[in-house]
Formats: C-alpha cells, sequence, structure tokens
C-alpha cells in the first residue's frame, strides 16, 4: 500500500471512497473536482490518497476555509473504504496529515463523521477528538416536488408590502450588499448553532467576496425578502454539480417578520429555481438545536441521513502523545 499525493487522476477514486461510506449521499469525481477548482488559494489545502493494487482505498485532507479561518486551525478528514478498515490505512494517512500540518504549527483541528460510521468514530475518539457540533443533514428531490400544493403563500404578506427579489433584481441599490450584509448577520445571531457567528463577523469586503461574488454563488438563486428599502429575510442556494446538486445556504427572516410563511415562501422560490435550471436535488444541512428550520424541511419533504458530527481536538495534545 502507498500513499501519495492526490492528482486530477484520482478524482473518481476519492469519490469511490466517499461513496462507499456515504451511500446515501452519492458524489461524483466531477462533483469533488468542481468543488477543487473553486478552492480559494489563500487557504491551505492538500489530499493524499491511499493505493492498494491500483485502487484507492483510502483518502486524506486538511484544508483551512472563511468558516474556520485561523491560521493555526485546520479541518481534516480521513476516509477509508469498509473493506479496507482495521488494516492500518487510516492510521498512516492520519500519520501523514499530521506530519505535514507540523510546520504550520497548528493549535487545533477538526473533523467530520456520520453518525452511522462507528468505526470512524471510534478511531477519532481514540486520538482524542471531541463532539462540538451535531448537524441533521438531508436532501431534497427537487425533479419530483409539487410546488402547486403551496399555491398562494405569497398572498399571505404581498398585502403588506413584502416582495421577494434575487440578487440580480438588487442591483439598483446602492446600498444592497451592506444591507445583506447586516441581514445575514443578525439572522446568523438568531440560528442555534450557526458557526458564523461562533467565530465571529467578517468584514463587509469578505462577506461580499464570499456570500455575493464568490465561486459558489448562483444569484438568480438567490432571494432577498424586502418591504420598502428594508431587506427582511433570505434564503439561496450554492453550487455543487451543475444540473445535478444543490447546497441550500442560509434561511431566515427577521424576528418581528416572522410566522407570516415568508421563510418558507423564499425555500420555495429556491425549489422553483433548482428545478427550472434542472438541478435534481438540494442537500441541506441544519444544528439539530434548530427546531424551527428542521420542521421546515420536514413539512416541504427533506429526507433525513446520518447526522454529521463535528468532532474537535487541541493540536497541542497530539504532539504531546
Amino acid at each position: 500500500m502507498n500513499i501519495l499525493p492526490a492528482t486530477a487522476a484520482h478524482y473518481q477514486g476519492v469519490a469511490d471512497v466517499l461513496n462507499a461510506l456515504y451511500p446515501d449521499i452519492p458524489t461524483s469525481g466531477s462533483e469533488i473536482e468542481a468543488g477543487d477548482a473553486r478552492r480559494d488559494p489563500r487557504f491551505k489545502f492538500q489530499r493524499w490518497v491511499a493505493i492498494e493494487e491500483n485502487q484507492v482505498v483510502g483518502v486524506a485532507s486538511y484544508n483551512q476555509s472563511i468558516w474556520f479561518n485561523h491560521p493555526q486551525k485546520f479541518m481534516l478528514w480521513i476516509g477509508v473504504r469498509p473493506e479496507n478498515q482495521g488494516c492500518g490505512i487510516g492510521s498512516r494517512l492520519y500519520e501523514t496529515v499530521m506530519h505535514a500540518l507540523q510546520p504550520f504549527d497548528p493549535i487545533a483541528l477538526r473533523t467530520t463523521a456520520t453518525e452511522d460510521l462507528l468505526q470512524s468514530r471510534r478511531f477519532l475518539e481514540k486520538r482524542g477528538f471531541q463532539e462540538v457540533i451535531r448537524d441533521i443533514r438531508s436532501e431534497l428531490n427537487v425533479q419530483s416536488f409539487d410546488l402547486s400544493r403551496f399555491t398562494g403563500l405569497e398572498n399571505r404578506f404581498q398585502g403588506l408590502g413584502i416582495q421577494i427579489k434575487t440578487l440580480p433584481e438588487l442591483e439598483s441599490d446602492p446600498d444592497r450588499n451592506q444591507k445583506l450584509y447586516d441581514l445575514d448577520w443578525e439572522i446568523s445571531l438568531s440560528v442555534p448553532g450557526d458557526l458564523a457567528a461562533g467565530i465571529g463577523r467578517r468584514g463587509l469586503d469578505k462577506y461580499v467576496e464570499y456570500a455575493i461574488e464568490g465561486p459558489y454563488v448562483l444569484p438568480e438563486g438567490f432571494f432577498v425578502a424586502v418591504k420598502g428599502d428594508e431587506y427582511i429575510g433570505l434564503s439561496h442556494v450554492l453550487s455543487l454539480e451543475k444540473g445535478v446538486s444543490l447546497y441550500q445556504g442560509l434561511t431566515g427572516v427577521k424576528p418581528e417578520y416572522r410566522h407570516l410563511g415568508i421563510g418558507l415562501a423564499m425555500k420555495l422560490r429556491v425549489i422553483a429555481y433548482a428545478q427550472a435550471t434542472g438541478h435534481k436535488i438540494i442537500k441541506a444541512e441544519n444544528d439539530a438545536k434548530n427546531s424551527p428550520m428542521l420542521a421546515m424541511n420536514e413539512k416541504l419533504g427533506y429526507i433525513r441521513r446520518p447526522d454529521l458530527i463535528t468532532f474537535e481536538k487541541q493540536i497541542a495534545q497530539i504532539y504531546a502523545d
């Protein structure tokens, strides 16, 4: 068995490992390649593959992102095909990642595993990782979704002067970006377990760069509820694989405008966008404590998948071992 830096030739092999571990949420080599192409080069990233008999049997990587943005904090991920587990491949991949991280003097690591992968969870717990976040994963088949079930929903609030618009429809507003920035932050603070609130507020320039002009952003799939000049709610999807899957981003409404069906109406706009653009699936992850959004997703017909658990370890413990 050899461990090598991953190349473009390994994308499908990486996807095969992921699909073996997460058969309920299939991915593809092209989806992973598309995600890599959109990575911000300012954030560190490296991936390795374990090769046995010309087959990718394991994958490991570390990365940084705007959501876990600290020069000494890293996300890592290690996965081994079920039939190849218990042979030391995961341990060797883990050692490879840790050796590569040492020059960066890291102080904390985070990683994820779904609740059904008991051996993966034991692997992490044995190395001192502890659960810090639990997300409910779900997905919606948009092509079979019947929008007619919700006909007339927007009539409930249109009489109050509330409209739903897309990003391009708001381009003429010179204060659009500032209003979205403030709205996003207000909503994030009210979302249970929201990661953005947990790591602190980004500057306006960073928000615009990633949330409005970023490579995953779909302007026509970014919906904002407005009343006059006030922005009161938002919901948007991000691109995963063109024509296949989308990722549901933040959805929320200012407290004083809740219980009018605005959040549900925006999510229906998102679904209509997905249908119109030929996408098949919308994937979602919501903190386990976010009961209102979980109830809304259930109402819409999202199918629950095994929970995604985020584990964290203080890196100093690793080098003390």
